[in-house]
């Protein structure tokens, strides 16, 4: 289909959010350029977060706003079990007290919902389960990528240090997908961005087929809850984890913790231990850290007119999503898409019957 629209978008970024609404936007058939410091290939890059997510389904809150890009997550997702790229996984969550439950209100968006009786959680906690899912995050990055390749898109490794590098010419739209790097990056400096510093274990537990998510602790210490999320894949691969650790960009990995984190999910897994009991019978492939990129006050979506010297363009902002870029990444991309299909509508020189017909073509695709 050819649009009425031919100028390049600029897509800054290539986590999980910047390609996500690359892919979207080509399938709406705009042309497309990701310019990033990493790429999907440098998947043992501490420097940004998209490869070390744990990526499964499970909400973190009760914003409207949200919930309609997780509710578009968990279906675009699942449209990808059949392939074997996302993993359906029944899932069962914990919590201090029904807050953390966040109203129930996926219960009518993932199948079998199911509310746990006392006796089925933690002493003094509440419970649900359901049928979730999990993508393997440097795979699925991959695949993604290789979706927008085929559609036109085009890559270029470079580092931007001012938002207005990204605009190549006058009137560009360029989307602010850099999720920690809005913290210091020029033109944006959002002070509200901060690190959430999580630290996993990644092990071979093929008899592992159930996801745990347990905050039943979190009134305790909310820096932490265990976590247990198989992937996709023959490599049996399952992430322990974990730690929410707001404002820490430490590195290096603490091995007192890495052990608590196995000691704590093999109380839920004993299959977990392969080659023997207890911790020292766990095949461990590695360990690792990394950092959500999360906003205090919450993640940020929204149009601003920018201008430097003589050259006008359009930012559409997207990051600030903390621990659910994956599971919310297709929600944004649409709502990203659907912005700029409103940019291109103001902006053009066609009438603006034919643009707005256009446009309502883009957002059924």
């Amino acid at each position: 289909m050819s649009l009425l629209y031919d100028e390049q978008i600029i897509i800054l970024g290539s986590g999980v959010i910047g390609l996500t609404t690359a892919l979207v936007l080509a399938r709406r058939g705009l042309r497309v350029k990701v310019i990033a410091r990493e790429l999907p290939s440098d998947s043992t890059s501490q420097d940004w977060s998209s490869p070390w997510a744990g990526a499964n389904w499970c909400p973190f809150g009760s914003d409207s706003r949200v919930t309609a890009w997780e509710t578009e997550g968990f279906k675009r997702l699942s449209e990808l079990i059949p392939s074997g790229l996302a993993l359906s996984l029944p899932i069962t969550r914990y919590a201090a007290t029904e807050a953390g439950l966040h109203k129930h209100w996926y219960k009518n968006v993932v199948p079998d919902y199911r509310v746990l009786p006392s006796s089925d959680c933690p002493p003094g906690s509440v419970g649900a389960s359901w049928t979730s899912l999990s993508v393997d995050a440097p795979n699925y990055l991959r695949w993604v990528e290789k979706q927008c390749v085929a559609l036109g898109v085009t890559f270029k490794r470079r580092t931007v240090r001012h938002i207005s590098e990204a605009a190549e010419k006058d009137g560009q739209i360029v989307v602010n997908a850099t999720g920690l790097g809005s913290r210091t990056l020029g033109g944006v400096e959002d002070e509200a961005v901060e690190p959430i510093r999580g630290q996993i274990v990644i092990v071979r537990a093929p008899q592992v087929k159930t996801c745990v998510m347990d905050s039943s602790k979190s009134d305790i210490d909310p820096t932490r809850s265990t976590y247990i999320i198989p992937r996709p894949g023959p490599a049996n691969e399952v992430i322990c984890g974990g730690c929410y650790e707001v404002g820490s960009f430490e590195r290096k990995v603490d091995p007192i913790l890495s052990r608590q984190i196995l000691e704590k999910c093999l109380a839920h897994f004993p299959a977990l231990a392969t080659k023997g009991q207890g911790v020292e019978g766990v095949d461990v492939i590695r360990h690792a850290v990394g950092f959500r990129p999360s906003r205090r006050g919450g993640p940020r979506l929204e149009a601003e007119e920018k201008r430097a010297g003589r050259k006008s363009y359009t930012v559409v902002h997207a990051y600030g999503i903390g621990p659910a870029g994956y599971q919310a990444s297709w929600g944004m991309a649409k709502e990203v898409s659907d912005i700029i299909g409103q940019i291109i509508v103001r902006a053009s020189k066609q009438p603006k019957r034919v643009v707005r017909e256009e446009v309502a073509i883009m957002a059924k695709l």
